[in-house]
């Protein structure tokens, strides 16, 4: 007697079982480029804020003013004081169509109040003498510790920015002196003038951002 062409059961069971590995793989391949891309798209995202970022802080960091301003404590102060860790400096803020542009105080620092997530934030506050913003070169006294805790209490002041960065580290380069080669420092308070050179870390992994404030913003740094 003649036997009939077909399967087995046992060679269906075998296919199938292929099948499913098959399918198996392929669905977590798929699965696998999907979250690739995913982490792809959030890098690239990420590069562009960081590079936006670090543009808008060569910007404004360049403009930053050169102004004594007392204290009600009777101390002349620079209107430019930073550590390695924030930075409270006088810049224009950015013009917005025919509007003249006027000087505010920046406090750019580090909120780690979210230890896995810190975020780099910078505050403002308008600056003015007794609330009227055209007359900003007869400056009243005021209390430059008020100033500092408004800057550093969470929540009282929403951040013109902030953005997520793995570090923020500054450092202050003074003017050269008698041919004598500065050297750069971890902070710049009670100085007379500002800074030559300031250099922002944001990320390990990328090279430091070096700018000149102020009167020096136009000079070319090579050397350092």
């Amino acid at each position: 007697m003649r036997r009939q062409a077909g399967f087995t059961l046992l060679e269906l069971v075998v296919a199938l079982t292929l099948l499913t590995l098959l399918s198996g793989l392929m669905f977590g391949g798929l699965r696998l480029a999907g979250r690739t891309w995913e982490t792809v798209e959030r890098r690239q995202e990420r590069l562009g804020e960081t590079v936006q970022l670090q543009l808008f802080l060569r910007t404004l960091l360049s403009r930053a003013e050169s102004r004594d301003i007392w204290d009600i404590r009777q101390t002349q102060l620079l209107s430019f004081q930073g550590n390695q860790d924030a930075l409270l400096f006088l810049a224009p803020l950015p013009v917005q169509g025919n509007n003249p542009a006027r000087p505010a105080w920046f406090y750019l620092a580090l909120d780690q109040t979210d230890a896995g997530h810190p975020l780099l934030q910078l505050k403002t506050q308008p600056f003015m003498a007794d609330g009227n913003p055209d007359r900003q070169q007869d400056v009243d006294p005021f209390d430059w510790h008020q100033l500092l805790d408004d800057f550093r209490q969470p929540g009282l002041l929403p951040p013109l920015l902030a953005l997520e960065v793995d570090e923020l580290q500054l450092q202050y380069l003074p003017r050269e002196e008698d041919s004598r080669q500065p050297l750069w420092q971890a902070d710049w308070l009670e100085q007379a003038q500002l800074p030559a050179l300031i250099r922002l870390q944001l990320d390990p992994d990328w090279p430091a951002l070096i700018i000149a404030p102020g009167d020096r913003r136009h000079e070319i740094k090579d050397e350092y």
